[in-house]
């Protein structure tokens, strides 16, 4: 959905989304007495974000007589991927290796989180990897085929 390649929340609006991830179908008094206390924000404020993720389509509302229900339309993990998506185009133009180099050069990385981040990347060029070899292996099956 092009929408959601575009979605764009606010830091006062993720703090709403932490809220509506808790549970499908809620009122607006339900998400505002999390949020309020939390985050110091007045009933007005938090409905008012509330309003604005549903026109962001974050955020679907359904009404139920008299109340009006509100659950996520996105996941954490999208609107996650989007962000740092985002984050990644707006700062490093788009090159997601320069980000990377970046943390590993300016951040402070204990010896177990650079040993976690070697294995994600031995896996990730793993996965890679096989789609290659079983392409390979399909061709050499094509081709043996074809001269039968």
């Amino acid at each position: 959905m092009s929408q959601r390649s575009e979605l764009q929340i606010t830091e006062a609006e993720w703090d709403v989304m932490l809220s509506v991830w808790e549970a499908d179908d809620q009122t607006a008094g339900e998400i505002i007495a999390r949020v309020e206390p939390i985050q110091k924000r007045s009933h007005r404020t938090v409905r008012t974000l509330l309003t604005r993720l549903v026109e962001k389509g974050a955020v679907t509302v359904r009404i139920d007589g008299s109340r009006h229900l509100y659950r996520a339309a996105v996941t954490r993990n999208e609107c996650v991927r989007l962000a740092a998506r985002s984050f990644t185009d707006r700062f490093f133009a788009g090159d997601l290796q320069s980000l990377l180099i970046h943390f590993v050069e300016n951040e402070t990385l204990s010896s177990d989180e650079v040993e976690e981040l070697r294995q994600r990347l031995d896996e990730r060029l793993t996965e890679k990897s096989e789609p290659n070899a079983n392409q390979a292996t399909n061709k050499s099956s094509s081709r043996r085929r074809k001269k039968k």
